[in-house]
């Protein structure tokens, strides 16, 4: 049974973890904050999982098995792929006063209510030198994949302002992106960049986190 602590200790880890894919002969969902894992996302949470190629949308089967397990990951398994890319929900969330994090948009009269937040997720990375947006509603669109690139934050297809984090062998690495996006210098192996953005719903906020990694 969770006491107090743990649950708030889960909560928090799932409003600030995000989900990543590192490719590495198979292709792997990991969970947490890049190089660290912690825990698996839980499979019943991906809304979808997708590659494309050639312009068309394919299926990715998502699971785990031994190999996936060791590296605390689920496998992506697909036919062939220039991009591919995984939508999470986490579910709806309602924070109140005395600090209480309960599941479910609705709760009992009796609580203070401080928020209501959802907590959405996207991840993607290419595989291939065809580079465009996938549609996810908040996604990092690279100029290119090299050793510099510049990186968009879209919200809806549409550049907006905000702030990226790059994690790799290097370090933990934050930059001040406006619309026209902001220059990252990648370092060789794998770069895990990321954005958040708080859309101000009108019942509840919405937490929309991403990722996109590039392997250099």
């Amino acid at each position: 049974m969770l006491v107090t602590s743990d649950i708030v200790k889960y909560l928090l880890s799932i409003v600030n973890h995000e989900a990543w894919i590192e490719v590495d002969g198979r292709a792997y969902l990991k969970w947490g904050h890049y190089p660290e894992v912690d825990g698996k996302l839980d499979p019943m949470c991906i809304v979808r999982a997708f590659a494309v190629s050639g312009g068309a949308v394919l299926p990715v089967a998502v699971g785990t098995d031994k190999e996936s397990s060791s590296r605390g990951a689920l496998f992506l398994e697909f036919e062939e792929a220039e991009a591919l890319a995984v939508e999470y929900d986490r579910g709806i969330y309602t924070l109140t006063e005395d600090g209480k994090w309960i599941f479910g948009r609705h709760v009992p009269q009796k609580y203070r209510v401080k928020e209501k937040r959802q907590i959405l997720g996207s991840a993607k990375t290419y595989l291939g030198d065809r580079i465009e947006p996938l549609g996810l509603e908040l996604e990092l669109m690279p100029d290119k994949i090299g050793d510099e690139v510049r990186i968009q934050i879209l919200f809806g297809g549409k550049p907006i302002a905000g702030k990226i984090k790059l994690r790799n062998s290097k370090g933990v690495f934050e930059f001040d992106a406006g619309e026209e996006g902001a220059v990252l210098k990648l370092a060789e192996g794998i770069n895990v960049i990321s954005a958040r953005y708080v859309d101000e719903g009108v019942d509840f906020m919405r937490s929309l986190v991403t990722t996109l990694t590039i392997s250099r």
